[in-house]
């Protein structure tokens, strides 16, 4: 029999969890679902205390359901000590597109939290994911594109030098256009402009020259066209030097609409343009120089710290000195090359995300680790959190350990631990699954090596089936979650034969239920979770809960 055939789904209460969309779904009852694993009590009952003094055992829930006092509220503060509080720290939900920074969510939940006795885990300072990238691009100085051609010899005639656009269809012969940009040269000089059709014979119009001059001026002229042209011929054969050309556009009288494409070349896409291939002293491509008065490269960071100064100083006051451990820094190393820092391109595109240290440096996390130390409690404790530590070979984890070691050679910047998300799944390949159990404990000894606190930040688990498929939650039977229960109480158990009792800040559960079949979810449809969709124990819970007692 499945397992989650014999359950209730009338309350239909839905939790959502994950680094990417931490947002849950419950209805209320005020009490939870206790049924399911008879005989087991409330998760933290069996954290040893004597052993791990300060051992903190938490979950990921959403702001919006722990104020609501929902299942999800009951469920985390009857089992857990600490809760890392979904996407409401993070700077895209508090950081306006004006830059104005809303803090009120979370003074509400620290201090709601601290009314049931329990501490809330600060996600996060300092992250590519989740940012306002809106107001964050406005402060930058924005480069200006155009396209650079440089001729390295004066020839005899006109066309012996020549760039082309070629439009995507002819012009209308017998309307009047009006061709305009702007252009600066290394020296001034006239180009003849001579577009042409596509005949044989007799395919120019030869119009007049443009201009150019030392600084960027806007050249122009209107003709009537009197062939179909469709190439865009441009003649400097004579000259020697560079000319650049920037916000070209191509309007037929009585419109708006500029004929031509990629007219400031923002897009690195300048495919429409070419030149003759024999033209081997001519060479063509997009530029950029940086904006008049924008400041540079300097300014810019000059902007970026000053907005990481009040981020971090206006989260640490909003805390008042009651959040004692933060995510100061979050995945910062890269999955391709797992001993660099994260980067724009590799590692995901600046439409949705902001990498800090492309604009700051790979030390950007020192900035952010002395301002959390400036601003935030003496007893504070911050982290580096990461997933895929426990990958096969564990590079991530190696690469990351060694970046720690290079953000403190300063002598001056202090990592207190690191977080291990362990987003993990199990496999039903019991080779896979075998390799799978010593790449977590092989983690976790080179986490111990660190001599920092090691905290499981993120954990939840899946299922794959013999063949590497995810299986769905319907598709779980009694044998599955019976082996996700025996993993479960593995990684637990490896964590604390591993980790010095010294060094075991806490176990973090990140999906309390598993995740609903809904679009835009953390692990969609997939089993993860201690309790199921109803809040009914699973075999799971078992698992956990022996693991924290030894069994």
């Amino acid at each position: 029999m499945k397992y989650n055939k014999i359950i209730s789904f009338a309350a239909a209460a839905l939790l959502v969890c994950g680094c990417a969309d931490n947002d849950m779904y419950s209805q209320a009852p005020d009490e939870p679902g206790v049924t399911g694993q008879d005989g087991y009590g409330y998760l933290k009952s069996y954290v040893n205390r004597s052993e791990n003094p300060n051992f903190k055992l938490g979950t990921g829930v959403s702001a919006a359901d722990f104020f609501k006092h929902n299942r999800a509220w009951a469920v985390t503060k009857n089992n857990f000590d600490e809760l890392t509080p979904g996407n409401l720290m993070k700077f895209g939900s508090i950081v306006k597109n004006d830059g104005y920074m809303d803090f009120r969510g979370v003074t509400d939940l620290v201090n709601q939290a601290e009314e049931v006795g329990m501490t809330v885990y600060g996600h996060t300072l300092c992250w590519h994911s989740q940012q306002n990238v809106t107001y964050l691009k406005s402060l930058l100085a924005p480069p200006n594109y155009f396209l650079h051609v440089t001729s390295s010899e004066a020839k005899t005639n006109p066309w012996d030098g020549n760039i082309t656009y070629t439009l995507s269809k002819p012009l209308e012969v017998g309307a009047k256009y009006t061709i305009s940009f702007k252009g600066k040269a290394s020296s001034g000089f006239d180009m003849p402009f001579w577009p042409a059709s596509d005949a044989a014979t007799d395919n120019t119009q030869y119009l007049a020259a443009f201009q150019f001059t030392k600084e960027w001026s806007v050249l122009s002229q209107t003709f009537d066209c009197k062939k179909p042209l469709i190439k865009l011929n441009f003649e400097f054969g004579p000259f020697k030097g560079d000319f650049c050309i920037d916000d070209i556009t191509l309007v037929k009288e009585g419109t708006t609409d500029n004929l031509l494409k990629n007219s400031d070349f923002d897009d690195d896409n300048i495919g429409a343009w070419s030149k003759p291939g024999y033209h081997t002293h001519t060479t063509m491509a997009r530029d950029k120089e940086e904006a008049e008065n924008a400041g540079g490269e300097e300014a810019a960071k000059d902007s970026l710290n000053k907005v990481l100064d009040k981020w971090v100083g206006g989260m640490m006051q909003a805390c008042q000195g009651k959040v004692k451990a933060f995510d100061a820094i979050n995945e910062p190393m890269s999955d391709s090359a797992p001993t660099e820092l994260k980067k724009a391109g590799r590692d995901g595109d600046t439409k949705t995300n902001f990498f800090w240290q492309d604009y700051l440096g790979k030390d950007y996390a020192r900035t952010v680790i002395a301002l959390a130390r400036q601003y935030g409690p003496s007893d504070l404790k911050l982290f580096v959190n990461e997933y895929g530590l426990e990958g096969d070979g564990n590079e991530k984890c190696k690469g990351l350990i060694d970046m720690i070691k290079y953000w403190e050679s300063d002598g001056t910047t202090k990592i207190d631990g690191i977080g291990t998300q362990m987003h993990v799944t199990l496999s039903l390949d019991p080779a896979k699954q075998k390799k799978n159990e010593e790449n977590i404990d092989n983690m976790f000894k080179l986490l111990a090596a660190t001599g920092k606190l090691v905290k499981m930040s993120e954990l939840d688990m899946g299922i794959d089936d013999a063949n590497g498929k995810a299986v769905e939650t319907d598709d779980a039977t009694d044998e599955m979650l019976e082996a996700q229960k025996a993993f479960y109480q593995y990684i637990v158990k490896s964590y604390f034969a591993n980790i010095p009792a010294a060094q075991r800040y806490g176990i973090t559960q990140w999906c309390q239920t598993d995740a609903p079949n809904v679009d835009n979810t953390w692990r969609k449809n997939q089993p993860v979770g201690l309790w199921n969709k109803d809040f009914v124990r699973k075999p799971a819970y078992a698992g956990f809960a022996d693991g924290l007692a030894g069994k």
